[in-house]
């Protein structure tokens, strides 16, 4: 017997938040795998940007099939591609170079805000109406961050950089994370996964030309294979894949996992940990965040209508 729709719909959105879930938890070890690794700033955009490149390419081609894909290819040198493409890159290199700077804490901190920038760039690029609470959302989560950056130099065990350098190149890897979400829900038709692939590719080539020639084969392999070839590759394609069954609300959600577990396997791995004021600033975002999301989602079912 054939499933009424409503019991398809509501195994598609279980679908859907089983690959949100699983793409969230996968992509949380990310930063241990960092830290791990013994790569130099432009070593590790070299090597994640070539392997996650790759990685993402292979996923588009599983995920379209041959002839979609090839399709795809002369939708790359668009405009809307070609700004997704940009957008990845240089969150790319702003993240790999902001792990190495300063607390991951404070990195991935910062990274949390990508939704409501992105928010923020819809309402002046695309015009779209934004609630008063989005900008008291924006405007906590902003003073969260500042108060997990204003203590970043109190991290145990963290790297020595300029925190606030650091810190910036969180939020402007957060930047180029909203940009792609704005302009892939603007064009829908664009080839979201191939100009990511393209775009990280080609941060790897900055970090060729940056990284000391002699150093290219130093550093944990191990680390730097599975997270290249398989953690941010699959778990980059759940997050992108899992919005087609569920609400996107659903997937930032499970992104969150990422500021909370992020932090966690690092301190597990190498003992770094933020203190408590850092701790105090993520809370902030956190919860600002958990709180608008579920509005959000609140709204969109009200704004449903009945069937």
């Amino acid at each position: 017997m054939n499933d009424t729709p409503q019991l398809a719909v509501r195994r598609n959105s279980m679908l859907g938040l089983g690959m949100a879930l699983a793409g969230a938890l996968l992509i949380t070890p990310d930063t241990l795998l960092i830290r791990l690794s013994g790569l130099e700033g432009w070593g590790l955009t070299f090597w994640r940007g070539l392997l996650i490149g790759l990685g993402l390419l292979v996923m588009w081609l599983l995920v379209e099939g041959k002839n979609a894909a090839l399709a795809q290819i002369p939708a790359l040198f668009t405009g809307p591609a070609i700004i997704i493409l940009i957008a990845n890159m240089l969150n790319s290199v702003a993240f790999n170079f902001a792990t190495l700077e300063t607390s991951i804490t404070v990195v991935l901190t910062a990274i949390a805000t990508a939704p409501l920038i992105a928010a923020a760039l819809a309402y002046l690029i695309l015009g779209e109406r934004t609630a008063p609470r989005t900008w008291i959302a924006i405007g906590a989560t902003m003073i969260g961050v500042l108060i997990v950056i204003a203590n970043g130099d109190g991290a145990l065990q963290a790297p020595d950089g300029n925190v606030w350098l650091g810190g910036g190149l969180g939020m402007i890897a957060a930047c180029g994370i909203a940009c792609v979400f704005v302009m892939a829900r603007r064009n829908p038709e664009a080839p979201v996964l191939l100009a990511c692939g393209i775009g990280t590719l080609i941060s790897s080539l900055f970090g060729l030309a940056g990284m000391d020639a002699s150093t290219m084969f130093q550093g944990n392999f191990i680390a730097i294979l599975i997270m290249g070839l398989f953690i941010m590759p699959v778990s980059w394609g759940l997050l992108t894949l899992a919005p087609r069954q569920t609400s996107p609300t659903n997937v930032s959600l499970f992104m969150l996992l990422e500021m909370v577990l992020g932090p966690f396997w690092v301190w597990l791995g190498t003992g770094e940990r933020p203190n408590l004021a850092m701790m105090g600033g993520t809370a902030l975002v956190l919860l600002t965040l958990i709180v608008y999301f579920i509005l959000s989602a609140r709204d969109l079912r009200a704004s449903k209508p009945e069937t």
